[in-house]
């Protein structure tokens, strides 16, 4: 099957709007870089739990806008540090352009996912948090590991969030109960300041040294070696903090 890259009128008549940082938070994404990419946000007007829609598309060099959006997801603001939250609906594996040039994205591999997460947690204030589904088949490495008691921290979806910023502990949606809930996803918070920040470091760290101490598990011992070289990367950046 055959794709058209969407235009910017096409995706306006369809209710999405292309925004700037003086009309919204998201806004400010706009021209972020990805290497040789630069970000373009959409968002459409709030649900009814006053969220935000959004999807970020690619643009090249020679500004044309990738096929499929990279990000699909919401975006909440509010007074209270909790009312500030972002959740990925969902992460393409690949965008292309219509020259054929192709972009991939993975929690495990994708140099570019990183960065862009940077930019995601960046828009959320001390004491937000950003959620992530882990539900899907793409995810399935982080899912496995979370079922075999692995720290979330030393999971893909875990690692790539707390390198973007998020360095305040995790809560694993893990009873998929459909409808507004959506997918099991995982969630990972900001500290709201040095002191909680403290805490949670002290948690953490536990926790990882008890997994780097436990038997290996013999059930995916690729999944197990790369989680445990996770686990030791998030210690070392922890002892420096």
């Amino acid at each position: 099957m055959s794709f058209k890259n969407p235009s910017i009128d096409e995706l306006k008549i369809k209710g999405w709007i292309p925004v700037s940082s003086l009309e919204h938070i998201l806004g400010s994404l706009r021209g972020k870089r990805l290497k040789s990419y630069r970000l373009l946000p959409f968002i459409v007007p709030k649900n009814r739990f006053g969220a935000v829609y959004f999807q970020l598309f690619l643009l090249d060099k020679e500004s044309n806008i990738s096929r499929q959006p990279v990000i699909i997801g919401l975006h909440h603001q509010g007074i209270y540090p909790a009312y500030n939250w972002i959740e990925i609906i969902n992460m393409a594996l690949q965008v292309d352009f219509n020259s054929g040039e192709k972009v991939f994205f993975s929690f495990t591999a994708g140099n570019l996912t990183k960065p862009l997460f940077k930019h995601l947690v960046n828009l959320i204030p001390p004491g937000g948090h950003i959620m992530v589904e882990y539900d899907s088949p793409e995810r399935q490495a982080t899912a496995r590991l979370l079922a075999s008691g692995t720290p979330s921290v030393a999971t893909p979806i875990g690692y790539t969030l707390f390198t973007a910023g998020c360095d305040a502990g995790f809560r694993d949606w893990y009873i998929a109960e459909g409808g507004n809930e959506g997918p099991r996803k995982l969630q990972d918070f900001k500290s709201l300041n040095s002191r909680h920040s403290e805490v949670k470091t002290k948690v953490m760290t536990i926790e990882l040294d008890d997994f780097l101490h436990r038997p290996p598990s013999a059930a995916a011992p690729q999944l197990e070696r790369e989680a445990r070289e996770r686990a030791s990367a998030v210690l070392k950046a922890l002892l420096y903090k």
